[in-house]
């Protein structure tokens, strides 16, 4: 039997990352184990962490760093309604390249594993984009589980961010 007592688990919002966040609690509460949910939210081409906003509908100016934890810390709270009282989760949220975070994340956390969704890419979308679950896979020091998204096309929100992100790359 698997001896996890720390499943880190990074959550894009998408499909796979909600696949991957039900078998983690599956498997915690197996080993007897919690849940640690991570946000990455990488910095905006251009832009610096520490530069300010105004969001639409404020009167006053935010930081970047601070506007994109604040969105990505509700939208982790409502990932995690819904599993049972006994399942211990926490949520880390946080900024920065997605890969190297999530690997310095597993440090800090002592994680036993990590496990993620991935979204299949493949060809020109995978070139340009690259695959954060392949550079985790190659460079963590503990086991990696991988849930891929049967419909890797279904997560349309992120469709809209890979080609902003491929416009801006090009």
């Amino acid at each position: 039997m698997m001896n996890w007592k720390t499943l880190l688990v990074p959550h894009d919002f998408s499909t796979a990352a909600e696949r991957a966040h039900s078998l983690a609690c599956d498997l915690a509460a197996m080993c007897g184990g919690r849940v640690v949910l991570l946000h990455v939210s990488p910095i905006p081409h251009g832009l610096d962490a520490g530069q300010k906003l105004v969001p639409d509908g404020s009167d006053s100016a935010v930081r970047i760093e601070d506007y994109l934890q604040t969105a990505a810390k509700r939208r982790l709270e409502t990932a995690m309604e819904g599993r049972t009282a006994t399942e211990s989760v926490a949520a880390v949220v946080t900024t920065g390249d997605v890969a190297d975070t999530i690997l310095a994340q597993a440090v800090n956390q002592k994680a036993d594993v990590i496990v993620m969704g991935t979204h299949g890419r493949s060809g020109v979308r995978r070139l340009l984009l690259g695959s954060v679950a392949e550079r985790v896979l190659r460079r963590a020091n503990v086991p990696v589980v991988v849930v891929r998204d049967p419909d890797p096309d279904g997560d349309k929100h992120l469709k809209e961010e890979d080609q902003v992100r491929a416009e801006e790359q090009g």
